[in-house]
């Protein structure tokens, strides 16, 4: 018999939405960022196949007895990327994106910090 305490302390498991393409992922949090204070994108390495991914967390208020469904948007890369410290996007004349070292002052690009993870959280 599992406890109500028990039942609280359990995480769902994140709700995962492959996306198409890196540049669905970046136009993605880039408009997300402008409603969520906070956003950064999560790179990890998955432990069994080896692969690397990148993503951000959000979530759907109003799921799960009103505590929130949380999402997992992401998208799996060939390789570990180099300069990944964050990641810069404009879409004034045509959008573009990249993955950089630094972010210098400058107002035509915005940025996201990339947070490289020791290991896959187990809600993934």
């Amino acid at each position: 018999m599992v406890s109500k305490m028990d039942k609280e302390t359990t995480l769902p498991p994140a709700l995962k939405m492959r996306l198409a393409s890196m540049n669905d992922l970046v136009r993605m949090a880039f408009f997300s960022a402008a409603r969520n204070v906070g956003l950064n994108f999560l790179l990890y390495q998955d432990e069994k196949s080896e692969k690397w991914f990148i993503g951000f967390l959000t979530g759907v208020v109003g799921y799960y007895s009103l505590r929130g469904l949380p999402m997992h948007f992401f998208v799996e890369l060939d390789e570990k990327p180099k300069k990944v410290h964050f990641i810069k996007y404009n879409s004034l004349e045509v959008e573009k994106w990249e993955f950089c070292d630094s972010t210098p002052t400058t107002t035509k690009w915005n940025y996201l910090p990339v947070i490289e993870l020791a290991e896959k959280p187990s809600f993934l």
